[in-house]
């Protein structure tokens, strides 16, 4: 699930404890620890449920499942819309959901899957396979679904969303009512981590009925509020009737709030010093990258020779100073992955010849100077960075303007949006390479820089064509090496989440690499409850 952040997010990991003396953990499968770590909290709920009251930075949010690209919006969607499959909460590994088993051919090309019978939307009509036949065929033909281009491994599916195609030679089949299959054009063992995306849920595209267990009840630019849907297929394990989201941009007064009990996470801005309770305040590890990152096509004088130029006379340590995790790649090393060489050397001198070699292409003379722009949120970390990058470039021979934008969502104009330079902070949306590397692949849906490089499209298409993990990971390797090396984008840092949620109240909290934390695990705690900050203590 992608989820844009537009500022640096922090990162630290905490783990959960059951007694050891009950069951080995090491023989459950992710679900199974998840079910188990549930059931001990369940035991430990108020019998009587409150409302659940957070607070945003903002409500303008878009809450179209085939478009929606934000994490606040995700926190929501995953709520609101399931597919075959969810996150767990505490992997983030794909767990069974409107699918209940599912198999495939031998060649892994033939996939079955077969849905639960008592899955229903939030007006009682029945999800069937047509259901997800209709939302995947709707979600590639939606020119602004961000994340339909990872159904082209499906036959007829790339060809179909890019306007070549019919929907009928698209190889997804409802075969009857709770089986689905689909044909793929090469294997894909990671496809039921993709379909936990919201963007791949099943969709009422007639009535807007909600396939989740919250269904909207209002949404204003002041508040959200979300109630149980009574129809959802697991509702008596969610515990939450209520979830009441406010916008309230007063630092003070969200502090009081909390302070009080009357707000119980808090996703936006706030009074750290008068916080009563520090312990509230969570980090947790979180695959994501902030970066900057270049888009072709405003400046006929961004070449790639130019970008190589201004890699080298980017000021690295100083752009990173301060970061808890300092990136040099794109992608955060993940376990059997060999990232390429970082982007790390500055030189002023190789710079400058860089540049000369890179205007005298251009037919451009040495004093020439280059005009770019860059577009930055507001704040004040970020204006400091986007500054050092200026006046480092500047002794390159090249002019970067800076404008700051105030409006939180500015990051889902950026195809129409006049300007050179823009930072994302990307969390992806499930633990792959891939997952970042897709921004760049040359018809994605999610390339938002125009840049297409057909060896690095190749290398991508070779690891989809490769069931081997340690081979498809070399071909990944080799594929964010060429970005890299192309100077597309400046790396600052790997991501880290922070949340201020009082979990001696709240039980079901815990941390997972994506920052997704489903309101369908929520609830309050009893008083004295066992389990406080994820553990569940020892009697």
């Amino acid at each position: 699930m992608i989820k844009k952040f537009l500022c640096a997010a922090l990162v630290m990991s905490a783990g959960f404890f059951l007694y050891s003396q009950v069951l080995d953990l090491n023989e459950l499968n992710p679900q199974a620890i998840d079910n188990l770590y549930r059931s001990f909290e369940h035991n430990d709920a108020l019998e009587e449920q409150k409302d659940f009251h957070v607070n945003y930075q903002t409500l303008r949010l878009n809450l179209n499942p085939h478009t929606s690209s934000y994490l606040a919006e995700a926190q929501v969607l995953n709520s609101t819309h399931e597919g075959l499959f969810s996150y767990n909460s505490l992997t983030a590994d794909p767990d069974y959901a409107i699918c209940q088993e599912f198999k495939t051919s031998r060649d892994k090309l033939y996939w079955i899957f077969t849905l639960r019978s008592d899955a229903k939307f939030s007006d009682g009509t029945p999800i069937t396979s047509e259901d997800f036949k209709k939302s995947w065929l709707a979600l590639l033909s939606n020119r602004d679904a961000s994340y339909a281009s990872f159904l082209d491994v499906i036959k007829g599916a790339r060809e179909y969303r890019l306007g070549k195609g019919k929907a009928e030679d698209v190889a997804i089949y409802a075969k009857d009512k709770n089986t689905l299959c689909i044909e793929l054009t090469s294997p894909l063992a990671h496809l039921p981590q993709i379909l936990c995306h919201h963007s791949f849920a099943a969709v009422d595209l007639e009535k807007g009925n909600y396939s989740g267990p919250y269904k909207i009840l209002k949404h204003t630019e002041r508040e959200l509020i979300l109630v149980k849907n009574e129809y959802y297929y697991n509702k008596d394990s969610v515990l939450l009737p209520k979830i009441v989201i406010n916008a309230n941009t007063n630092a003070e007064e969200v502090t009081s709030l909390f302070n009080k009990g009357e707000l119980q996470w808090i996703d936006s801005d706030y009074d750290s010093k008068a916080l009563l309770d520090k312990e509230a305040i969570l980090l947790e590890k979180i695959f994501g990258t902030t970066y900057y990152f270049f888009k072709e096509g405003n400046s006929p004088y961004l070449t790639e020779k130019v970008r190589q130029a201004l890699m080298a006379a980017t000021p690295w340590d100083q752009i990173r100073y301060g970061a808890i995790f300092p990136a040099g790649t794109l992608v955060l090393p993940l376990s059997g992955y060999s990232s390429p060489a970082p982007l790390d050397f500055t030189d002023f001198d190789y710079a400058k010849n860089l540049m000369k070699e890179a205007k005298k292409e251009l037919g451009l003379k040495e004093e020439d100077i280059i005009e770019l722009t860059a577009i930055i949120p507001e704040g004040t970390g970020t204006f400091q960075q986007a500054t050092m990058i200026k006046n480092a470039w500047a002794r390159a021979g090249v002019n970067l303007k800076i404008k700051v934008s105030k409006d939180n969502l500015f990051m889902g104009n950026v195809k129409a949006t006049k300007a050179d330079l823009f930072i994302y902070t990307w969390i992806g949306d499930f633990s792959d390479p891939v997952a970042f590397l897709e921004l760049f692949r040359g018809d994605s849906n999610l390339n938002e820089s125009n840049w297409k490089n057909e060896e690095y499209d190749k290398l991508l298409e070779k690891a989809n064509h490769t069931m081997d993990k340690f081979e498809r990971y070399k071909y990944l390797s080799d594929a964010e090496d060429i970005l890299l090396s192309s100077g597309m984008i400046i790396p600052v840092c790997y991501s880290i989440g922070m949340a201020t949620v009082n979990t001696n109240e709240i039980g079901g909290w815990s941390d997972n690499p994506l920052n997704i934390h489903p309101f369908k695990n929520l609830y309050f705690k009893k008083q004295n409850s066992a389990f406080k900050h994820g553990v569940v203590a020892s009697k």
